[in-house]
């Protein structure tokens, strides 16, 4: 049967949500080892199962998934920011890799051009 967007799109979401319910908590180590599955992790998951220390020394891991939706990679961003990351620079801005999209209005307008040019430099921001 030809791939239908149950099979391509819920699918696999399915089955990450499901891996995900396996752990109550999500240091850097499950979070790398999930990789794309950790698009599974619910809003609860962000806030509750991950501590801000580990949260941020996971955001690589977190930036290469793709898929995250609108809910997930703002409520990642806020958690993180809230928490005292900062984007100064290039580097820290393209460290978010796909969870840039999570990044509201305000927050986007308070970086100088210079950070964002910087950014867009980089390989790791292109993809």
């Amino acid at each position: 049967a030809p791939p239908t967007f149950f099979s391509v799109c819920v699918g696999p979401f399915q089955v990450a949500s499901s891996l995900v319910r396996k752990f109550e908590h999500f240091p850097p180590a499950i979070l790398h080892a999930l990789g794309q599955a950790a698009v599974g992790l619910s809003i609860s998951d962000i806030e509750n199962g991950i501590s801000d220390k580990d949260l941020e020394a996971s955001i690589p891991a977190l930036g290469e998934v793709r898929g995250w939706n609108a809910e997930q990679s703002s409520t990642i961003v806020n958690k993180l920011l809230s928490s005292g990351y900062q984007i100064l620079d290039g580097q820290s801005l393209a460290k978010l890799g796909s969870l840039v999209a999570g990044l509201n209005s305000s927050t986007l307008r308070s970086l100088s051009p210079e950070v964002i040019l910087e950014a867009i430099k980089l390989p790791e921001f292109v993809q």
